[in-house]
């Protein structure tokens, strides 16, 4: 299996990722196998993700409700872990961050903090 790999600086979010992560939960939990932490792990990866994920093979996860949009999802590793990259559909985040979800809260997991240097491992 062909993997693609993100490098780059944990960043804060917007402060919106344990909403979103909420609204979406049963989805997650039912698309995924995941019951998903309260919130996204986001990384700046220094440019546009987009054509990178193109090549992998993603999950469409319906909006939980009109007004919402899908959510696009791909499997990864990330420090051994498995995790998934999402890009929703509808975001106000630049298109340089990634956002990741996983069971656990990954910065108190792993000991990240904003700065800190990461790889993402997305299964092609």
């Amino acid at each position: 299996m062909k993997k693609i790999r993100l490098r780059g600086r944990v960043v804060s979010g917007l402060g919106e990722g344990a909403k979103y992560v909420l609204l979406y939960r049963e989805a997650f939990i039912r698309y995924l196998g995941i019951n998903p932490y309260p919130g996204t792990l986001n990384i700046d990866v220094g440019h546009d993700a987009s054509e990178a994920l193109a090549k992998a093979k993603s999950i469409a996860i319906p909006p939980p409700s009109p007004g919402y949009g899908e959510v696009h999802a791909y499997r990864a590793f990330f420090n051994g872990l498995q995790v998934y990259v999402i890009k929703p559909v509808i975001t106000r985040h630049s298109r340089n961050i990634i956002e990741v979800v996983s069971s656990l809260n990954l910065r108190k997991k792993l000991g990240l903090r904003d700065g800190s240097l990461v790889e993402v491992v997305v299964m092609a």
